[in-house]
């Protein structure tokens, strides 16, 4: 199997400032602003459903109350096969040696799902790199 030339990158706006090489921009968001030089894909982002539960439900709540079920809900999404023509259009890009980044905005890459599909890529020897970490908790004192 041939060994993907690109990079994967992944990040919310903010941490595009990071990008230091040419790279594709692919907004991974089902609605919402449009950020500009980007290409949208809603193949990539979370279903209607899924993203009506999030805003009307989760949104504004303590990640450990309903991360496990948006995972679970997203991950299974991505065996569907919209998602997978997308999955299969950013490992095209990468094999070619094309850089691509899946962007949301989302602040918080440890519970979003861009984090999800760039660790899709993980077995076919492809590691996401996050331009925008959050590395812990902040802290409240009050």
């Amino acid at each position: 199997m041939n060994q993907p030339k690109g990079r994967l990158y992944t990040s919310n706006p903010a941490g595009l400032r990071f990008l230091e090489e040419e790279a594709e921009i692919w907004q991974i968001t089902r609605g919402g602003v449009n950020l500009p030089n980007t290409v949208v894909v809603k193949e990539l982002s979370p279903s209607p459903s899924l993203f009506q539960t999030f805003v009307q439900d989760w949104k504004g709540t303590p990640f450990d109350n309903w991360w496990h079920l948006y995972e679970k809900r997203f991950l299974g999404e991505m065996e569907t096969d919209e998602k997978l023509r997308g999955l299969r259009d950013v490992y095209k890009r990468l094999l070619v040696g094309r850089n691509v980044v899946l962007v949301c905005f989302c602040k918080d890459h440890r519970y979003c799902h861009r984090r999800l599909v760039g660790e899709f890529f993980k077995p076919y020897g492809v590691e996401a790199i996050e331009l925008n970490p959050v590395s812990q908790d902040q802290l409240s004192f009050f």
